[in-house]
């Protein structure tokens, strides 16, 4: 926690104060102060907590904590999580919270959209970009489609604070700052943002981001590592939530050697994710169930070794149903096909005979 503390202070002596703390908010001034969110009030149904009196809207609420209809956000582009792969597995804790409290707590920060960039890919208009806060998005989200209200019978609103005080650079590290303690974040998540900050925030230099985000410069590159992951490894993978930075640390030496040997390696293990994804795409179920076990078949194909001076194409690997282990693996040498069954895979007899059977009658040609 304290971990967390010191990492918040540090980016916060680099970004004016605000916006990570509940507040009350402002509901009248002597002088409104005119601004360019005067026009984005159509999503904002009140600037009050659910459950409290109502109360007049006025430019100050509106440039501080305000109270909108989530359809009216969306995250921001270079937001660090993967807003497609929430679920409601994923934010129950937040779900649970939000009935409990009957509102959202901890206010989302966002900033206001302008001009074109209001409407995304599917001419869907929207008034601010969540640059922390996704999860608390799709939870309110979630709670309007279920048509559940609080116990006041009102529909769930997202608490927003709005800070268009915040340049590019501001926002990516804030919102790292926010997310670097979550847990349900994955790596491969963190990697693409990292990537992405390096080279159009940080010109190139790990060194400099690393001081920035205040983070240990071989962590960083170790994460920075993982965007360099062939994609169809990346997509033998059941998600990209199980992708870990030590899977591609075993792996990722082979791709950037040009010794012949290494180089063969790699292209094993190449064979072995396309075999992967072909029975994931088919929707078999002996593929591996987690990223520990592909990362354990992909390091596998890394050590196989072509015997006799045969060339060895791996052509598919399966899994037994219990276990997840290798239970048959199937190779295509100069020679011939050859099979290979682990004594230890945990598979059934039945299950041998009947992936060997389907092996022969997809592979073996007459």
């Amino acid at each position: 926690m304290s971990k967390n503390r010191n990492l918040l202070s540090g980016i916060a002596n680099r970004i004016n104060k605000g916006g990570s703390e509940d507040v009350p908010v402002q509901t009248s001034v002597s002088q409104p102060h005119p601004g360019h969110l005067s026009a984005n009030l159509s999503g904002i149904t009140n600037p009050r907590a659910p459950g409290q009196r109502e109360s007049k809207i006025q430019k100050t609420a509106v440039q501080r904590h305000i109270w909108v209809d989530s359809s009216c956000c969306r995250p921001w582009k270079h937001h660090n999580r993967a807003y497609e792969l929430l679920n409601e597995e994923r934010c129950m804790d937040l779900i649970a919270g939000f009935r409990t409290q009957g509102r959202q707590q901890q206010p989302a920060i966002v900033r206001t959209l302008q001009g074109e960039n209001r409407v995304d890919e599917n001419d869907q208009t929207y008034d601010f970009e969540i640059i922390s806060g996704a999860r608390r998005h799709w939870t309110v989200s979630w709670l309007r489609e279920q048509g559940e209200v609080n116990a006041q019978n009102e529909p769930y609103l997202f608490l927003v604070v709005v800070r268009d005080d915040l340049d590019t650079n501001q926002a990516f590290e804030l919102s790292d700052a926010e997310n670097r303690g979550q847990k349900d974040i994955s790596d491969y998540e963190r990697a693409r943002e990292y990537r992405w900050a390096l080279d159009r925030l940080y010109e190139g230099n790990v060194s400099t981001m690393a001081e920035a985000i205040h983070m240990d410069r071989s962590n960083l590159t170790r994460l920075l590592a993982l965007t360099e992951m062939p994609d169809i490894v990346v997509r033998a993978y059941p998600s990209i939530l199980d992708i870990r930075t030590h899977h591609w640390r075993q792996l990722g030496p082979y791709f950037s050697n040009n010794d012949r040997a290494k180089r063969e390696s790699a292209e094993r293990v190449l064979a072995c994710a396309r075999s992967i994804v072909q029975e994931r795409e088919h929707g078999s179920k002996n593929v591996p169930a987690d990223g520990a076990q592909t990362a354990a078949l992909l390091t596998a194909a890394l050590k196989e070794k072509a015997r006799g001076g045969d060339r060895t194409q791996v052509l598919k690997t399966l899994t037994a149903k219990t276990t997840g282990k290798m239970m048959l693996k199937i190779k295509r040498t100069t020679r011939g096909m050859t099979f290979e069954v682990p004594r230890t895979s945990g598979a059934t007899k039945e299950e041998i005979h009947e992936a060997l059977r389907k092996a022969v009658d997809e592979y073996f040609e007459v």
